[in-house]
């Protein structure tokens, strides 16, 4: 029997009563009105991150909406589970995950490559560099050896959108090793979804549309377009600009031969088809050509495009700018669904009893260092509804708070820096005061955020709210630097040099300092 994704139930869910769940992906409008899907509940969080890409690529590559009248008719009425069965049913042959013809997500015609085991479709396993050199400490081999088949395919999905840099010829994800993606989440799984999804005439702009095959849009459905020579890169113009959501960088191929059964070592459910093996070969399809990513924000160079990824310190405000709002200044840029999000954002906020909190922002992804996992990251930010009479002058100040922000983190780094080692070389890793500045300071953020839209519909500068801001960073800023400086163990550090970098500090954060003033954009100081 055929493992289909369309007809098996096999993604995990949370129901609003807090029933959790497997359904069939036709099944995600089941019970709206009643009991309705509150969220994914994958057993790794970033199964989470690739089940839901794999449902709005899903959507939009079967149901994408003419228009925007289109849309919004989808948006407060949903359509039903069987209407959806019939609609995925219309590509249900391309999801198959084993079986004799074409394989979900692997190559196309048989090849011979390296036999590995199941778990290196996991990437922050130990590879085979590290379990022969015997330096698997913190992941140990054969944590993993079996998977069930849901798991098996959100790990091989999973790989191929986030794929790093694998050696010679194993080719990175469309959008480079550990994508950054932003989503906007509704209040249950189809708004989370059909919030993310973008009318048809977006891809024009994309790449060529006129590519109707189906394997221009799933790859695994024709012959694989392999990268052995030199000008067999995949452009957007070489395929349909959807493959964005199925790209298929890694040539794979499941064992569905030599099965076991017993227990997944991923989610824990027992089953009589368990998955140990799989093999690879290198020189898939190679992506480049300025590929835009719909759900990942990006910055633009002088020749290219470049989806951003997330970095150590996590996913905080601090990335706010070319998240949330442009950031010119380095040419970031929100994802292109999240731009068309904002645009219809107030008038999704007036609809009656569709709401029943506001939409956020999810940003996530893996930070790589080359090959090697370093972390997953992911946070949820709140939006705001932002009036279009104000919203320039509400991202101007957006920015200016966000600098400061900046400027004040950095002198807490400094100056704790000062205390500890005056102008001896660092003696370890001091990173994490950045990272407890920011995160200390977030909340109130986004308090002044909501504050700011009200001074700026009642005609206010907001410089009492900027000064506020100032003041509440430098709390935070000295209340760090007097735990992390030491300052009450005299006998371990030169008591001087900790009160002469505290002098520092609290004259670097002044509100009425030069720099501080500048970048608030703050009136002079009045001369007596």
């Amino acid at each position: 029997m055929v493992f289909n994704l369309i007809h098996e139930k096999w993604i995990w869910v949370n129901r609003q009563d807090g029933k959790k769940e497997q359904i069939a992906p036709w099944e995600i409008t089941g019970k709206l009105d009643s009991n309705p899907i509150i969220s994914l509940a994958a057993p790794r969080p970033d199964f989470n991150g690739s089940l839901i890409q794999f449902l709005i690529g899903l959507v939009q590559t079967t149901m994408s909406p003419n228009n925007e009248r289109e849309w919004r008719k989808h948006f407060t009425a949903p359509p039903k589970p069987d209407k959806l069965l019939e609609i995925f049913n219309s590509v249900s042959h391309v999801f198959n995950l084993d079986g004799e013809n074409e394989r979900f997500m692997q190559g196309y015609e048989p090849f011979e490559g390296t036999e590995n085991r199941v778990d290196v479709l996991l990437m922050e396993m130990p590879g085979s560099n590290t379990i022969s050199n015997n330096v698997d400490h913190f992941l140990k081999r054969d944590t993993v050896t079996q998977m069930c088949f849901s798991c098996c395919a959100t790990a091989l999905f999973n790989l191929q959108l986030n794929a790093p840099t694998g050696g010679k010829g194993y080719r990175t994800s469309l959008r480079g090793g550990g994508p950054l993606t932003t989503l906007v989440l509704g209040n249950d799984l189809w708004q989370t979804i059909w919030l993310n999804i973008i009318s048809e005439n977006n891809f024009e702009s994309l790449g060529d549309i006129d590519h109707n095959a189906i394997s221009d849009i799933y790859p695994w459905m024709g012959p694989t377009r392999t990268s052995e020579k030199k000008g067999t890169e995949t452009t957007p113009m070489s395929v349909n600009p959807k493959q964005m959501y199925w790209g298929m960088p890694r040539r794979i191929s499941i064992d569905f031969d030599d099965l076991g059964d017993g227990v997944c070592d991923v989610c824990g459910c027992e089953s009589d088809r368990l998955v140990s093996h799989y093999v690879t070969k290198n020189y898939g399809v190679n992506y480049e050509g300025g590929w835009c990513h719909v759900l990942s924000p990006h910055r633009e160079t002088k020749d290219n495009i470049i989806p951003l990824h997330p970095g150590p310190g996590g996913i905080t405000y601090r990335h706010w700018l070319g998240l949330v709002q442009n950031d010119p200044e380095n040419g970031q840029h929100p994802s292109l669904s999240f731009e068309r999000f904002v645009g219809k954002q107030l008038d999704l906020a007036n609809l009656d009893n569709v709401f029943q909190r506001s939409p956020q922002l999810w940003a996530f992804g893996y930070d790589f260092d080359n090959m090697k996992v370093r972390c997953w990251y992911e946070s949820i930010m709140p939006l705001f509804n932002v009036p279009e009479n104000i919203r320039l002058s509400y991202e101007s100040i957006v920015s200016q708070l966000i600098k400061t922000a900046e400027i004040i983190g950095d002198n807490t780094k400094g100056c704790t820096k000062k205390a500890l080692y005056g102008k001896n070389p660092i003696r370890g890793d001091i990173s994490f005061i950045d990272s407890r500045f920011w995160n200390d300071t977030e909340s109130v953020f986004y308090h002044v955020l909501n504050e700011l839209i009200s001074a700026l519909e009642s005609n206010s500068d907001a410089i009492d709210l900027k000064i506020q801001w100032v003041r509440s960073l430098s709390k935070v800023s000295e209340r760090l630097f007097d735990q992390y400086s030491q300052s009450m163990q005299f006998s371990v550090v030169d008591p001087e040099r900790v009160a002469l970098a505290r002098r520092d500090l609290r004259r670097y954060n002044y509100e009425g300092g030069k720099k501080i003033r500048k970048t608030l954009g703050l009136p002079e100081k009045s001369k007596k």
